[in-house]
Protein backbone atom coordinates (compact mmCIF):
# COMPACT_ATOMS: atom_id res chain seq x y z
CA UNK A 1 0.00 0.00 0.00
CA UNK A 2 0.99 3.10 -1.00
CA UNK A 3 1.40 6.35 1.74
CA UNK A 4 -1.81 7.82 0.63
CA UNK A 5 -3.67 4.54 0.60
CA UNK A 6 -2.35 4.14 3.98
CA UNK A 7 -3.24 7.63 5.50
CA UNK A 8 -6.52 7.84 3.80
CA UNK A 9 -7.47 3.96 5.21
CA UNK A 10 -6.72 5.07 8.57
CA UNK A 11 -8.46 8.06 8.94
CA UNK A 12 -11.50 6.51 7.51
CA UNK A 13 -11.09 4.14 10.25
CA UNK A 14 -10.39 6.36 12.79
CA UNK A 15 -13.32 8.82 12.13
CA UNK A 16 -15.53 5.79 12.10
CA UNK A 17 -17.65 7.13 15.22
CA UNK A 18 -17.96 10.17 14.05
CA UNK A 19 -19.93 9.20 11.02
CA UNK A 20 -21.95 6.71 12.99
CA UNK A 21 -23.13 9.61 15.91
CA UNK A 22 -24.16 12.15 12.83
CA UNK A 23 -26.87 11.69 10.54
CA UNK A 24 -25.40 8.77 7.95
CA UNK A 25 -27.60 10.03 4.84
CA UNK A 26 -26.04 13.46 5.09
CA UNK A 27 -22.51 12.32 4.80
CA UNK A 28 -22.73 9.38 2.62
CA UNK A 29 -24.12 8.11 -0.43
CA UNK A 30 -25.31 4.85 -2.15
CA UNK A 31 -22.56 4.86 -4.83
CA UNK A 32 -19.11 6.44 -5.76
CA UNK A 33 -18.39 9.49 -7.80
CA UNK A 34 -15.64 9.82 -10.05
CA UNK A 35 -12.09 12.30 -8.32
CA UNK A 36 -10.63 13.81 -11.39
CA UNK A 37 -7.33 14.96 -11.60
CA UNK A 38 -5.62 16.97 -14.26
CA UNK A 39 -3.58 14.09 -16.61
CA UNK A 40 -0.13 14.93 -16.31
CA UNK A 41 2.17 13.89 -19.53
CA UNK A 42 4.95 11.37 -18.90
CA UNK A 43 7.39 13.81 -18.88
CA UNK A 44 5.45 15.85 -16.27
CA UNK A 45 4.48 12.88 -14.41
CA UNK A 46 8.79 12.04 -14.65
CA UNK A 47 10.11 13.46 -11.84
CA UNK A 48 7.57 12.41 -9.44
CA UNK A 49 8.10 8.96 -10.31
CA UNK A 50 11.70 9.52 -9.90
CA UNK A 51 11.21 10.95 -6.27
CA UNK A 52 8.77 8.15 -5.45
CA UNK A 53 11.27 5.15 -7.11
CA UNK A 54 14.05 6.78 -5.00
CA UNK A 55 11.99 6.86 -1.46
CA UNK A 56 10.77 3.76 -2.16
CA UNK A 57 14.20 1.88 -2.91
CA UNK A 58 15.97 3.77 -0.07
CA UNK A 59 13.31 2.49 1.90
CA UNK A 60 14.27 -1.25 0.84
CA UNK A 61 17.93 -0.75 1.27
CA UNK A 62 17.86 0.78 4.86
CA UNK A 63 18.62 3.94 3.47
CA UNK A 64 18.19 7.60 4.84
CA UNK A 65 16.67 10.06 2.62
CA UNK A 66 14.25 12.49 2.47
CA UNK A 67 11.98 13.35 -0.41
CA UNK A 68 9.70 16.19 -0.59
CA UNK A 69 6.77 16.05 -2.95
CA UNK A 70 3.78 18.88 -3.84
CA UNK A 71 0.66 18.15 -4.40
CA UNK A 72 0.66 18.21 -8.63
CA UNK A 73 3.38 15.68 -7.87
CA UNK A 74 1.46 13.28 -5.97
CA UNK A 75 -1.58 13.40 -8.29
CA UNK A 76 0.65 13.01 -11.23
CA UNK A 77 1.74 9.61 -9.23
CA UNK A 78 -1.81 8.63 -8.62
CA UNK A 79 -3.02 9.43 -12.45
CA UNK A 80 0.15 7.38 -13.57
CA UNK A 81 2.29 5.28 -11.64
CA UNK A 82 1.08 1.94 -11.22
CA UNK A 83 1.59 1.63 -7.39
CA UNK A 84 -1.14 4.31 -7.02
CA UNK A 85 -4.09 2.79 -9.51
CA UNK A 86 -6.32 2.11 -6.33
CA UNK A 87 -6.63 5.61 -5.79
CA UNK A 88 -7.04 6.63 -9.71
CA UNK A 89 -10.74 8.30 -9.62
CA UNK A 90 -10.97 7.50 -5.88
CA UNK A 91 -8.47 10.18 -4.44
CA UNK A 92 -7.20 14.17 -5.30
CA UNK A 93 -4.42 15.92 -3.19
CA UNK A 94 -4.35 19.86 -2.29
CA UNK A 95 -1.40 21.15 0.08
CA UNK A 96 -1.56 24.75 1.21
CA UNK A 97 -0.65 26.57 4.38
CA UNK A 98 0.91 23.00 5.71
CA UNK A 99 -2.49 21.66 5.38
CA UNK A 100 -3.69 18.45 3.46
CA UNK A 101 -6.89 18.82 1.69
CA UNK A 102 -7.56 15.19 0.17
CA UNK A 103 -11.01 14.84 -2.16
CA UNK A 104 -12.30 11.04 -2.16
CA UNK A 105 -14.89 8.90 -3.31
CA UNK A 106 -14.13 5.75 -1.27
CA UNK A 107 -15.98 2.57 0.20
CA UNK A 108 -17.19 2.33 3.86
CA UNK A 109 -17.86 -0.80 4.11
CA UNK A 110 -14.53 -1.04 5.80
CA UNK A 111 -15.77 0.65 8.64
CA UNK A 112 -17.20 -1.54 11.92
CA UNK A 113 -20.08 -0.21 11.30
CA UNK A 114 -22.73 -2.12 9.56
CA UNK A 115 -25.35 0.90 8.48
CA UNK A 116 -22.29 1.89 6.36
CA UNK A 117 -21.46 -1.25 4.65
CA UNK A 118 -22.99 -0.14 1.16
CA UNK A 119 -22.21 3.34 1.42
CA UNK A 120 -19.65 6.04 -0.31
CA UNK A 121 -17.88 9.02 1.31
CA UNK A 122 -18.18 11.58 -1.16
CA UNK A 123 -16.10 14.45 -0.17
CA UNK A 124 -13.50 16.12 1.58
CA UNK A 125 -10.93 16.40 4.62
CA UNK A 126 -8.69 18.96 5.39
CA UNK A 127 -6.11 17.74 8.13
CA UNK A 128 -2.94 18.55 9.16
CA UNK A 129 0.10 15.72 9.20
CA UNK A 130 2.85 14.61 11.31
CA UNK A 131 3.96 11.13 11.57
CA UNK A 132 7.21 10.56 13.85
CA UNK A 133 8.67 7.24 14.58
CA UNK A 134 5.51 5.18 13.99
CA UNK A 135 2.58 7.47 15.12
CA UNK A 136 0.48 10.06 13.41
CA UNK A 137 -0.77 13.01 15.07
CA UNK A 138 -3.55 14.56 13.08
CA UNK A 139 -4.87 17.96 12.80
CA UNK A 140 -8.45 17.76 11.62
CA UNK A 141 -9.85 21.10 10.36
CA UNK A 142 -13.21 19.75 8.83
CA UNK A 143 -15.12 16.93 6.81
CA UNK A 144 -17.08 18.56 4.01
CA UNK A 145 -19.16 15.56 1.72
CA UNK A 146 -22.92 15.85 -0.20
CA UNK A 147 -22.73 19.49 0.03
CA UNK A 148 -22.32 19.51 4.05
CA UNK A 149 -19.58 20.71 5.73
CA UNK A 150 -18.32 20.66 9.41
CA UNK A 151 -15.85 22.35 10.83
CA UNK A 152 -13.46 20.92 13.43
CA UNK A 153 -11.08 23.59 14.09
CA UNK A 154 -12.97 24.24 17.44
CA UNK A 155 -12.42 20.65 18.60
CA UNK A 156 -8.88 20.38 20.26
CA UNK A 157 -10.34 18.75 23.12
CA UNK A 158 -11.01 15.95 20.99
CA UNK A 159 -7.79 16.18 19.25
CA UNK A 160 -6.16 13.08 21.72
CA UNK A 161 -8.75 10.58 21.29
CA UNK A 162 -9.25 11.30 17.65
CA UNK A 163 -5.11 10.11 17.37
CA UNK A 164 -5.89 7.54 19.39
CA UNK A 165 -8.47 5.88 17.26
CA UNK A 166 -6.67 6.93 14.38
CA UNK A 167 -3.28 5.08 15.46
CA UNK A 168 -5.09 2.35 16.50
CA UNK A 169 -6.77 1.89 13.46
CA UNK A 170 -3.53 2.17 11.47
CA UNK A 171 -1.86 -0.69 13.44
CA UNK A 172 -4.50 -2.88 12.96
CA UNK A 173 -4.14 -2.24 8.88
CA UNK A 174 -0.56 -3.02 9.51
CA UNK A 175 -1.14 -6.39 11.42
CA UNK A 176 -3.60 -7.60 9.28
CA UNK A 177 -1.17 -6.90 6.22
CA UNK A 178 1.16 -8.82 8.26
CA UNK A 179 3.32 -5.70 8.35
CA UNK A 180 4.94 -3.54 5.40
CA UNK A 181 8.25 -2.74 4.50
CA UNK A 182 7.39 0.80 3.12
CA UNK A 183 6.35 2.02 7.00
CA UNK A 184 8.67 -0.35 8.91
CA UNK A 185 11.65 2.43 7.09
CA UNK A 186 9.35 5.16 7.16
CA UNK A 187 10.87 7.50 9.68
CA UNK A 188 9.17 10.69 9.50
CA UNK A 189 6.28 12.27 7.33
CA UNK A 190 5.05 16.05 7.57
CA UNK A 191 2.69 18.21 5.62
CA UNK A 192 5.05 21.70 5.43
CA UNK A 193 3.86 24.58 3.52
CA UNK A 194 2.87 23.49 -0.02
CA UNK A 195 4.85 20.11 0.34
CA UNK A 196 4.32 16.33 1.76
CA UNK A 197 7.92 15.49 3.29
CA UNK A 198 8.89 11.90 3.81
CA UNK A 199 12.08 10.84 5.71
CA UNK A 200 13.26 7.54 6.09
CA UNK A 201 15.26 5.54 8.41
CA UNK A 202 18.91 4.16 7.56
CA UNK A 203 22.49 3.97 8.56
CA UNK A 204 23.67 5.13 5.10
CA UNK A 205 22.96 8.88 4.98
CA UNK A 206 21.55 11.11 2.18
CA UNK A 207 22.15 14.35 2.46
CA UNK A 208 20.03 15.62 -0.20
CA UNK A 209 16.60 16.80 -0.18
CA UNK A 210 14.92 17.00 -3.63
Amino acid sequence: MVVIAFVLLALLLGVGWFFYGKTLNAFTADAPVSVQTKAPTEAEAAPATEKFERLRAASGSQQSVTVEFTADELNALIARHPAFSDLRGKCRVAIANSILDVAMSVPLSGLPLSRLKHSWFNGSARFGLIYDEDRFNLSVKSFEANGQSIDLSGFQALANTFNNSFNEAFDKSQRDRDSDEFWQNVKSMHVVDDKLIISTKGTKPEPTTI
